[in-house]
């Protein structure tokens, strides 16, 4: 598995990318927390970004797993966990099958259950009679927005699903749209915030205030004028709301 580190001497931030993104997107957020010194990590998920040659399975489940597996190697204990989209998802498997690794939890753009399952298997099942090139891939990266970024970034992020293995992202959409952690969100005992873009048609701050009401604890904030990427389209703000909480342990 492909990571991206930065290392300081305070507490370990992991960070996990969504459906056809990779650490990249998530490049801002880690500098801001590698200028504090903190240590962090940004895995490609198997299949994605620089390791989209790894084998599977590609699963939401082998992915939290996966992530286990890379702490233990690398002897780190309990750590923050930072998951937005497919990448939240994979998070709240990690807090409900590892829960002695995690200290806190930030749940970005994600959801606990798919609304509509059965579309969302569809949709996967276009995908992988589509060919995998610029048409495929274009309409998925638009939609992370609700205002597109300037060209040379939208490009950027078009490469970065482009460059996803296709069997690869087809296992993981299937996986996404059948997991439900939903009925086991009381289960999370660590610190959690929540954070929705207002504009996000696939998460929508219901989404997020379903998980609040299921998580002890858990907070919930919404970033005005963005789509599925806050950290990306409302930098200022959602780094407003996610850095405090993320720095108050470490």
């Amino acid at each position: 598995m492909f990571i991206s580190e930065r290392i300081g001497e305070r507490q370990t931030f992991v960070f996990v990318h969504g459906f056809c993104q990779s650490s990249a997107y998530w490049g801002a957020t880690i500098d801001r927390l590698a200028s504090v010194g903190a240590h962090c990590l940004a895995p490609d998920l198997p299949g994605f970004g620089a390791s989209a040659g790894l084998v599977g399975p590609f699963t939401m489940e082998a992915y939290a797993d996966g992530l286990a597996a890379v702490l233990d190697v690398r002897r780190i204990g309990a750590v923050t966990l930072v998951g937005g989209s497919m990448g939240g998802v994979v998070a709240q498997h990690f807090a409900l099958r590892h829960p002695q690794l995690l200290r806190r939890l930030l749940l970005v753009a994600t959801g606990a259950v798919t609304a509509d399952p059965a579309a969302a298997l569809a949709k996967a099942d276009t995908l992988a009679a589509a060919p995998w090139d610029q048409a495929t891939v274009t309409p998925i990266v638009n939609g992370f927005f609700h205002r597109p970024p300037n060209v040379e970034r939208l490009a950027e992020f078009r490469g970065i699903a482009l460059s996803a293995f296709q069997p690869a992202a087809i296992e993981a959409a299937r996986s996404n749209a059948r997991s439900r952690t939903f009925e086991r969100l009381g289960e999370i005992r660590v610190p959690t915030l929540i954070v929705q873009g207002r504009h996000d048609r696939a998460r929508t701050p219901e989404h997020g205030a379903e998980m609040r009401e299921r998580i002890p604890g858990a907070r919930l904030e919404i970033v005005e004028d963005a789509g599925h990427t806050p950290q990306l389209e409302q930098a200022e703000a959602f780094h407003k709301i996610a850095l405090p909480f993320l720095l108050d342990c470490a």
